[in-house]
């Protein structure tokens, strides 16, 4: 994230006369500080991201003796400035010190050019802040600043810009803040400021962006804040703000951007709240409690570029009017109480195809019901996103969907998604997660699925998928997790898909008909964390090779025909938590080697036909399952 301190200074009024002399008096008309990583080169610093930098507005026509009065009152109000702050080089602001007579020979203090250095400031917000009283921008956003918002910074009357975002601010929000009038932007997002919204904040008529999101902010919202009505972006989100939305809000026809997102925000959403706000680009009213339907009104505001309203207590169906939305980027309503029947049930995606520029469509989560019309594969080409899960969707999974060139993640689990699965899928080149879980979906896994090569994640599990495991899958080098389980599966595991080098979350397998060795190649599998073969027919020994897992925490191959030994190097696994070998025909006697594990929690050896002595508890470690029940001859 770039970083930024940023001080802008009005210039004092100048006295004209007839010699050209530069008035410094102006010189903090930019401090801006951005903060990020210094390089150093032998003759320069260069930086990534912002420092703290300045910049002088010459002033022509001036007496030379205000300028030099001005001067110093600026050089120390910058000095004390410094010493309240501090930065991961000692050496950044050496310059700036007592003996430097000119400011334009600080480092970070440029005359009459802007440039972007890097700091990575810290420490507080000193109160001679409020010296500088022609202030008019103050950006220190994306630091590492802590402490309280100095309640000197309202001295700085002519402020229009406070930008201290993205730092560690806490304490409260002034309510003296109330009295710069001249503010225009006030953005105090992503910090750790507590407390209520102060309603004096309304008397910042001239305020266009107030941005208080992501912090730890409670109470209501002031029905105050319906007064600035020159306001365009209100940016609530991320609090623990309660209570309805005041209905001044729905007031402020200036607004483009009101987003209260995950608050415990309740109440009915105006059905006309689109009438009222026309201006609207983006309403962002997710992860709340919100009861009532969905506004049609919003789908009225034909320049909008985002409805969100998903994780709430959203009722009724699909308004009409989608097919008004040439802008829509983004349409979220997933995680409600929507509803529709009927084949029908999903037409209105139908009149999305309007949307040229959707990107992230998300329905998922609700009660909708019917078949995935053809016309899907009519919506935008930059649609990157489509969640459709967890509903009522029945019928099968049309081919068209492969016209939707940018799709980097479906989502269709949980339906009554019936028939094959579309080869035309593997036409799709830029999916990255595929998700077809817990349906009806039959046949064969289509080998054109082995040409998604930016696949990470991929769950086909719960269906009736029959067949084996294409070997083209090995095409998956960036693929972190694989689920397959719970099909019908009925051949053997190819090597080739235990050579993925990215797999590192989970390999599932398990609740097939899978038959044959699980293959030596499993030692490729270095990064996996859980590994489950569990009910198959797998046959033949445990690889010793498996040893070589390193990553491996979760192991589950019970039921199935495994016969041999239990190999010793198990116990170089060490940071195995579950061993589930259970129900197989593992003869000989347990590995002492296993004592080793010390993460294990849960050993399960049963119905199996080892014998000789058990592992002592104690030096297992094993809490709070050890199961060995039904084995034999064991001491």
């Amino acid at each position: 994230m770039t970083s930024h301190a940023f001080m802008k200074v009005r210039p004092r009024p100048s006295m004209r006369s007839h010699r050209n002399v530069i008035n410094p008096s102006s010189f903090v008309e930019k401090l801006s500080s951005l903060v990020g990583r210094w390089r150093a080169s032998s003759t320069k610093i260069v930086c990534e991201k912002n420092l703290l930098f300045l910049e002088l507005e010459p002033w022509r026509e001036i007496a030379c003796e205000k300028a030099s009065l001005s001067l110093n009152t600026d050089k120390e109000a910058l000095l004390s400035f410094k010493y309240h702050l501090s930065s991961e080089s000692s050496e950044t602001l050496s310059s700036w010190n007592v003996n430097n007579s000119s400011p334009c020979n600080w480092t970070g203090v440029l005359c009459n050019e802007s440039r972007d250095r890097d700091n990575q400031l810290t420490g507080t917000i000193p109160d001679q802040v409020g010296d500088l009283s022609r202030l008019s921008v103050l950006n220190m956003s994306s630091n590492h600043i802590r402490g309280a918002i100095p309640l000197n910074i309202t001295m700085c009357l002519e402020l229009e810009i406070l930008d201290l975002k993205e730092n560690e601010i806490s304490g409260t929000i002034p309510a003296e803040l109330g009295r710069l009038r001249n503010l225009e932007i006030l953005k105090l997002g992503s910090n750790q400021l507590v407390g209520d919204i102060p309603p004096s904040i309304s008397n910042l008529s001239s305020l266009d962006t107030l941005s208080l999101g992501t912090n730890n902010l409670g109470g209501r919202i002031p029905d105050d804040l319906g007064r600035l009505q020159n306001l365009k972006e209100l940016d609530l989100t991320i609090n623990q703000l309660e209570g309805t939305v005041p209905s001044s809000i729905y007031n402020i026809t200036s607004l483009v951007n009101l987003a209260v997102a995950s608050n415990n925000l309740w109440g009915e959403i105006p059905s006309d709240v689109g009438d009222r706000l026309p201006n609207l680009l983006i309403f962002n009213f997710c992860i709340n409690k919100f009861t009532g339907g969905i506004p049609g009104s919003l789908h009225n505001l034909t320049n909008i570029n985002v409805i969100r309203m998903a994780h709430n207590l959203l009722e009724g169906s699909v308004p009409s009017g989608l097919g008004n939305l040439p802008q829509l980027r983004m349409y979220n309503i997933g995680y409600n109480r929507i509803k529709s029947s009927g084949d029908q049930g999903l037409d209105f995606i139908t009149s999305l195809t309007n949307s040229t520029h959707l990107n992230f469509l998300a329905i998922d989560g609700n009660f909708l019901e019917g078949v995935i019309p053809e016309s899907i594969g009519n919506l935008s080409t930059s649609l990157a996103s489509l969640h459709m899960g967890q509903n009522k969707i029945y019928g099968s999974i049309p081919s068209s969907i492969s016209h939707l060139s940018s799709l980097a993640l479906l989502n269709l689990s949980h339906n009554l998604i019936s028939g094959e699965i579309p080869p035309e899928i593997g036409e799709l080149g830029e999916m990255q997660e595929l998700y077809l879980a817990s349906n009806n979906i039959s046949g064969r896994i289509p080998s054109s699925l082995g040409n998604l090569r930016q696949l990470s994640q991929l769950d086909l599990s719960s269906n009736r998928l029959v067949g084996g495991i294409p070997t083209n899958f090995s095409n998956f080098q960036r693929l972190l997790s694989m689920d397959l389980s719970n099909n019908r599966l009925n051949e053997s595991i190819p090597k080739e898909i235990l050579g993925l080098p990215g797999l590192s979350t989970l390999l599932n397998l398990s609740k097939n008909s899978l038959t044959g060795p699980l293959p030596q190649e499993v030692e490729a599998l270095e990064s996996v964390v859980t590994i489950d073969l569990s009910h198959n027919h797998l046959s033949g020994s445990i690889p010793e090779s498996i040893s070589k897992c390193k990553s491996l925490e979760e192991l589950f191959m019970a039921n199935n025909n495994f016969s041999g030994s239990i190999p010793d190097t198990l116990g170089e696994v060490r940071g195995l938590e579950i061993l589930d070998l259970s129900t197989n025909q593992l003869t000989g006697s347990i590995p002492s080697s296993l004592q080793e594990l010390h993460a294990l929690q849960l050993l399960n050896l049963s119905f199996n036909n080892l014998e000789g002595v058990v592992p002592a508890r104690e030096s297992l470690k094993i809490s709070p399952v050890f199961i060995l029940k039904e084995t034999q001859s064991f001491a």
